[in-house]
């Protein structure tokens, strides 16, 4: 399945992440250095690395499947990131980095107090490691049918890799990395695309002989539940994307203005990019009417359709580029699971192992236990995946759209509204939470979808998919509607609380509103010109070997592809060095 020619490939992208990690580890030398880059990245590291933590092999495992098996419906949950991160262009991203604070879990504390820090931390940390559960899956899914290797020898292997990437260079690593992973990943996604639609003719020829059902989605399921499934997912992404929690990112930009052109680069990139992923699984409803007769994807059985992408690149990437398009798999799938992996380390140091523990620690003590407990966490996320690899029956897309509708998103509600709405008691947070997940408990077990119909006009019986969607639309709806009036109503009961509380929470207001003048706040200008100097580089090596590639047996159009992807990657290294040298030159 694979020449010696994507064994190279793969090896020297691995070469070059483990290099990344070296290099960076020289930059860590604190807690905020470690975990949030000291909060002195530019936007164009800050943006890619955030649309990067947003997706992982579920895009090229369950959410291709999804497309092959329902068109372009799957589209809609990442326009609603687009349209999640526009809003946070124009409000959160800015409050996220004048929060000033290391760890998401930081900035809940200084909302909500100390109990909620305490009751978040073990939220999210657990809720972290089930999702990279799926995440590690996915992604092992496409490795071990590459490489014909056993699905538990490929969870270790490949876990362990992660972990030793993000344990060597921290923050500075896991952005890097992510930045030169979106290099690899979308001009892979676009020359699969672009070869998928001339297999088929072209454009006009492409669109004709897709299935109807592509585009006229109320073929596949009745229209009203397919408008309350948009609408759902348009909400609930609204309630990802912009909670504390995984507004993380923005915690490591160099100032609100930073923070802000990263939220925007983060939106522009999922109007477009997923534009150009999901061509391939549409094409492959033509191409590979049947995948269970794919010889490549027999050792997935009745899982076929999630290795739909693996199919499409096999049959039409040249010579060497299967090899990339792993690689831009893997890529996908590092950036959430590094990123999961530093954001929980860090949240389990500064707002449980320092408060609770060890409250007098150095910071020489606190950065060694944060490299022993990213490696705990690392073998956390492996068992989860091992855990994951068990479960027949249901699409990882679908597992991980659940997840996010009955684990996630109770703790968003109040993460998020708690940075528009005042006044509200300290038991405000952990309340709203209670109630969510208690909600999604009933609705999981005791409420069955069929209960449903009742709302629906027309809907006499549903189908295996309708019913997945109805459970998942229902718990959505129940938990964002109950849960903020939840939270907002808990303002009449806002003297249950002590003043000195309001106090505190009238400072937290004050200071996400105050700008950041980093010059004066860190004693230093940053290092505009060093990050420019190191990426930079990092494009100019690796774009070279992509050129170099140009050189393997392939007719004119494979040539082609290899000139388009290394011309690319050299084109923004030398742009990068350019403006390192002005940089130089101006200080």
């Amino acid at each position: 399945m694979l020449s010696f020619y994507d064994y190279l490939v793969i090896v020297s992208y691995f070469v070059l992440m483990i290099a990344i990690g070296i290099y960076f580890k020289r930059l860590n030398r604190n807690t905020s250095d470690y975990f949030r880059g000291g909060g002195s990245m530019l936007w164009w590291l800050v943006g890619p690395a955030t649309f990067m933590s947003f997706i992982s092999a579920v895009t090229y495992t369950g959410a291709a499947a999804k497309a092959y098996e329902t068109g372009t419906l799957v589209m809609v949950v990442y326009f609603a990131n687009g349209i999640g991160f526009l809003i946070s262009y124009f409000y959160f991203s800015a409050r996220f980095r004048q929060s000033r604070v290391v760890t998401a879990i930081e900035l809940v504390r200084l909302r909500f107090g100390k109990a909620n820090e305490q009751f978040f931390t073990w939220l999210v940390v657990p809720f972290g490691v089930i999702h990279s559960g799926v995440w590690l899956y996915s992604l092992c899914i496409i490795i071990a049918t590459v490489f014909r290797m056993d699905m538990n020898l490929t969870l270790l292997t490949v876990g362990i890799s992660v972990l030793i990437i993000s344990f060597m260079g921290g923050s500075w690593a896991v952005v890097a990395s992510d930045f030169m992973q979106i290099m690899i990943m979308v001009p892979v996604a676009f020359i699969l695309a672009v070869l998928s639609v001339q297999y088929l003719g072209g454009p006009t020829e492409f669109i004709d002989k897709l299935p109807t059902f592509t585009f006229n989605w109320s073929e596949l399921q009745h229209s009203n539940i397919v408008v309350l499934w948009v609408i759902a997912n348009l909400i609930k992404q609204f309630f990802s994307v912009n909670n504390t929690n995984d507004g993380y990112r923005f915690l490591a930009a160099k100032d609100a203005i930073q923070a802000k052109k990263a939220a925007l680069t983060t939106s522009i990139l999922f109007f477009t990019v997923t534009v150009i992923w999901f061509i391939p699984p549409l094409a492959a409803t033509v191409i590979f009417p049947d995948l269970s007769q794919v010889e490549a994807l027999q050792p997935l059985g009745a899982k076929a359709s999630e290795g739909v992408y693996l199919a499409m690149g096999i049959k039409l990437l040249p010579v060497g580029m299967v090899g990339v398009m792993i690689c831009s798999i893997f890529a996908a799938t590092m950036s959430s699971l590094d990123a999961t992996l530093n954001r929980n380390a860090g949240i389990f140091v500064k707002n449980f192992y320092r408060p609770i523990l060890r409250s007098n620690a150095s910071e020489t003590e606190l950065f060694r236990v944060s490299k022993i407990t990213t490696v705990v966490m690392g073998g956390l996320i492996i068992l989860s995946g091992f855990f994951f690899s068990k479960i027949q029956g249901m699409n990882l897309f679908d597992v991980t759209l659940k997840l996010g509708a009955m684990i996630s998103l109770p703790f968003m509600v109040p993460l998020t509204i708690g940075l528009l709405v005042k006044n509200t008691p300290k038991w405000a947070g952990w309340s709203t939470v209670l109630l969510g997940m208690t909600l999604s408990y009933i609705l999981e077990f005791f409420v069955k979808p069929d209960y449903i119909l009742y709302f629906l006009n027309d809907v006499k019986q549903l189908s295996k998919l309708e019913a997945n969607d109805v459970k998942f639309l229902t718990t959505v709806f129940a938990n964002i509607i109950l849960c903020s009036l939840w939270f907002v109503s808990t303002r009449f009961f806002r003297n249950t609380s002590p003043e000195q509380y309001h106090e505190e929470v009238d400072e937290f207001f004050e200071r996400i509103n105050t700008p950041v003048d980093f010059e004066k706040e860190h004693g230093n200008k940053g290092n505009d010109t060093q990050q420019f100097w190191i990426m930079g580089n990092m494009c100019l090596i690796y774009g070279t070997f992509m050129t170099a590639l140009v050189f393997i047996p392939n007719e004119l159009v494979g040539r082609l592809c290899y000139l388009f992807m290394g011309s690319l990657m050299l084109l923004v290294g030398f742009v990068f060095r350019h403006k390192h040298k002005k940089l130089k030159e101006a200080e």
